[in-house]
């Protein structure tokens, strides 16, 4: 009885303690936008935001691209999709060609939890990126990384989409955004398709407050409990 009653006392305080780190999350679906793009086009985000690159609590690099699910390159054969969305119509891409097209830049404290990445395609040649790597900042300072390999696609098609587990940086402090790093594959612009980026906002104040107050409750029970087995 004693060892259920101290089992129940832990876990309300981990659930307190848990519920002080892990604030509200957001999701970055690409399909709530004021102003996109035809499903069959593809435009800067910050022009499919109604002129803003503050999307979801965060503030995007120019270089990421709003693309519909019916987007071709090469609209007269017609060519490949050029990309499939995890969720809805729209997904994200690193707009520009070869080096410039690198180092995509996201401007947030919020933690990035997790996103989902795909390889894209342009003409049936099965190229773009075949890797990309997450790196969680603190100003030009990279405080972690997670690589991922994104899966091989159909010949001359583009891929599905894998989820990409970034939830190790919740365990990161300072963070100020996060840096996209992608392993050209081939010549043609080395691009990336990704969806549904999920953003935890994180209340240090209450996670220096909860912790320790739920272990002065936890012994006071145990206080508690003594006192009642004496009597």
């Amino acid at each position: 009885m004693r060892s259920s009653a101290s089992a129940t006392s832990l876990f309300f305080v981990l659930s307190l303690f848990l519920s002080a780190t892990a604030g509200a999350t957001v999701t970055a679906t690409f399909d709530d936008l004021p102003t996109p793009p035809a499903v069959d086009s593809s435009t800067g985000l910050q022009f499919a935001n109604g002129n803003s690159s503050n999307y979801s609590g965060a503030l995007w690099d120019s270089r990421f691209r709003v693309t519909g699910d019916a987007y071709r390159v090469d609209t007269r054969t017609p060519g490949p999709l050029y990309g499939i969305p995890h969720s809805g119509h729209y997904f994200a891409t690193n707009g520009g060609d070869g080096a410039g097209n690198d180092g995509l830049i996201i401007s947030t404290p919020q933690i990035l939890t997790g996103a989902w990445f795909g390889r894209n395609e342009y003409y049936g040649f099965g190229s773009g990126s075949d890797q990309v790597t997450i790196r969680a900042l603190d100003g030009a300072a990279v405080l972690g990384s997670v690589v991922f390999d994104l899966p091989v696609a159909p010949a001359g098609q583009p891929g599905p989409l894998r989820f990409v587990d970034t939830s190790a940086f919740l365990a990161l402090h300072g963070i100020t955004g996060y840096r996209i790093d992608r392993r050209e594959l081939g010549t043609q612009a080395g691009n990336w398709v990704a969806d549904d980026f999920t953003f935890a906002s994180v209340d240090e104040p209450a996670v220096v407050w909860a912790l320790p107050g739920g272990l002065l409750m936890l012994a006071g029970l145990r206080r508690l409990r003594a006192r009642v087995a004496r009597a």
